[in-house]
């Protein structure tokens, strides 16, 4: 008698437990009926195994299924979508669908392995650049990652948006299927190009073209020190005597060697944060050498314009050595600054030897700085990184030294 009993309440616990398997796991909502209206939400909903329901990595609510009379009885105290008595009307290994409050929702079972899967044999994993935008000024990115997340970036001078989601790539529709709020090319898209550097999607009529991010030839070298390692345990600055080994330490000297300069360009790199792309434009400074006069003038660069392309209401900083009282040329003025030794460079603009200064600026800037041995008043290169949310990742490198007629 024992064991029938036990047999029973075995059978019993296992006919729930394959109940509730049948509605636990990940479910893309795909239509939403009320009356006439026919809506087409697609996001995924959670039925985990502790009775929770998570959306978008956040918990909403919990579920329970009354096998009986066949609900689905979700609560949620955050959004009246994931509460109520839910009337099945389907339940299957591939499809849900439920009545409550007058709704009819549709459910399509998502496979996890298999999107992972079909996502990593893509040829879509990396970073994808709109290829259709008419504004210079703005940069649209589309990274996908694996196994299924992938991050939309928008970004224009002075500000950078980020959104992300879940993808799903079907090789035998040709589809693609962005689950989140990204603009026109959110939800189902065709795909009809898909090569290593190109693809080609269209969503609601409307075609959209994507090439593939170059590799970056650039090293993202992010700089970690702080304002704090220039001084020691007692608040003492530590490096007073590295004026003394720098290279440019004649100020006729740095006269002379820019006498016959009219130009230096630079190559201005910002990367887009969250990603290895960057947005490339030229810089180019004036360079004034008066040697009677002992004047020495070099367009102040390093904002990220020049007199060539200002903002509107900007100005370019003043940038005049003053032989008299020995300034420091850009970054080093007024900031924390320590010689970390020599280094070989290559740039656009030739090879150079270099002395290498760290430096910190006022608000938390990072500098790294080759200052061409040879060439008084000219750097080779410049990283400037500054974390935090409203941080930036800038270099400027070298691209040309124009001498005069």
């Amino acid at each position: 008698m024992k064991k029938l009993t036990f047999l029973l309440l075995a059978i019993v616990v296992l006919i729930f437990t394959a109940g509730a398997q049948k509605i636990e796991g990940s479910w893309l909502v795909t239509k939403i009926v009320v009356g006439d209206k026919v809506d087409e939400p697609l996001f995924v909903i959670d039925y985990n195994a502790e009775g929770l329901i998570m959306t978008q990595g956040i918990n909403v609510g919990t579920w329970t299924h009354n096998q009986k009379e066949e609900k689905l009885i979700m609560e949620s105290s955050m959004d009246k979508d994931f509460g109520g008595d839910c009337k099945i009307t389907n339940l299957d290994q591939k499809e849900l669908s439920f009545e409550k409050n007058g709704e009819k929702w549709f459910l399509s079972r998502l496979n996890m392995d298999e999107i992972a899967k079909g996502n990593s044999e893509s040829g879509l994993i990396g970073s994808w650049e709109f290829a259709d935008d008419t504004n210079d000024e703005v940069t649209r990115i589309l990274k996908f990652e694996a196994p299924d997340q992938f991050t939309f970036i928008e970004k224009e001078p002075g500000v950078q948006s980020k959104s992300g989601g879940m993808w799903i790539y079907n090789q035998k529709e040709k589809s693609l299927l962005l689950i989140g709020r990204i603009g026109q090319i959110s939800g189902k898209n065709r795909i009809f190009k898909l090569s290593d550097k190109e693809f080609l999607l269209e969503n609601a009529g409307v075609e959209i073209v994507l090439h593939k991010s170059e590799a970056t030839s650039q090293k993202i070298e992010r700089l970690t020190f702080t304002e704090a390692d220039f001084f020691d345990e007692n608040g003492d600055y530590k490096y007073d005597g590295e004026e003394n080994k720098l290279p440019w330490t004649d100020p006729f000297e740095m006269l002379m060697s820019l006498v016959n300069t009219s130009q230096l360009e630079y190559n201005f790199s910002t990367l887009v944060e969250g990603t290895e792309v960057f947005e490339t434009k030229k810089l180019t400074a004036d360079v004034s050498a008066n040697k009677d006069e002992q004047i020495l003038s070099i367009d102040f660069i390093f904002y990220g314009y020049d007199r060539y392309n200002l903002p509107d209401d900007a100005e370019l900083p003043p940038n005049v050595f003053d032989f008299n009282y020995g300034s420091k040329l850009y970054p080093l003025q007024d900031n924390s600054f320590r010689v970390i030794g020599n280094e070989e460079i290559n740039t656009a603009s030739g090879t150079y030897e270099c002395t290498v200064v760290e430096s910190v600026g006022s608000r938390e800037e990072c500098y790294k700085l080759w200052m061409i041995t040879n060439r008084p008043g000219v750097y080779a290169k410049i990283i400037e990184d500054r974390s935090g949310r409203f941080g930036h990742y800038y270099i400027y490198e070298l691209n040309n030294i124009i001498e005069t007629n």
